[in-house]
């Protein structure tokens, strides 16, 4: 799939802690991280950030306000790690799906996976302590406890650093 990304695509070198879309920006594109970990974030009123997804190699992501609106997003993306994108314009994608039934289905299993995220998402949020959040980060991505920032990781999860130390410390008092 690399290859066929790479010839509808152009490649995108994101140094680390590089903010490379930001709030304000009316962004067309679809990116697919082949090397590295982004994060999206919200900054609230109070200077907080609110850190919403992480998506690391082989994911694609984009910005729905963009893309399907053509409106600015309220979103950040940062690079926590040397990335390297691919970043296609998403009317190209639109042109080369209208006559490649392959290349339809693939962009319906992308949409697809990317609801479920969303709904699975906010599902956690309203259904689960932070406690359950973050062990069902540890099950499921366990790369991402590995490789980003507790800050990061804690406002993934909706908690403080110092209530993620916490956590930490219960389970590992449960072992």
């Amino acid at each position: 799939m690399e290859s066929a990304l790479a010839m509808i695509g152009k490649t995108k070198v994101v140094k680390v802690n590089e903010i490379f879309i930001s709030q304000g920006m009316i962004c067309k594109n679809v990116y697919y991280v082949k090397k590295g970990i982004v994060r999206c974030f919200y900054i609230t009123d109070d200077a907080e950030e609110k850190t919403i997804i992480f998506r690391k190699e082989s994911d694609f992501f984009g910005i729905p306000e963009g893309l399907l609106e053509n409106k600015a997003t309220k979103q950040f993306w940062q690079a926590l790690e040397d990335c390297e994108l691919y970043e296609i314009s998403h009317d190209s994608i639109e042109k080369m799906s209208q006559d490649n039934i392959t290349l339809m289905k693939i962009r319906l299993e992308i949409a697809h996976k990317m609801t479920l995220q969303a709904v699975k998402r906010v599902e956690s949020f309203v259904l689960y302590s932070p406690l359950q959040r973050y062990q069902n980060l540890m099950d499921s991505q366990p790369e991402i406890i590995q490789r980003v920032a507790d800050k990061h990781i804690a406002s993934f999860i909706g908690v403080t650093p110092v209530s993620l130390s916490r956590i930490r410390k219960r389970l590992t008092e449960n072992i």
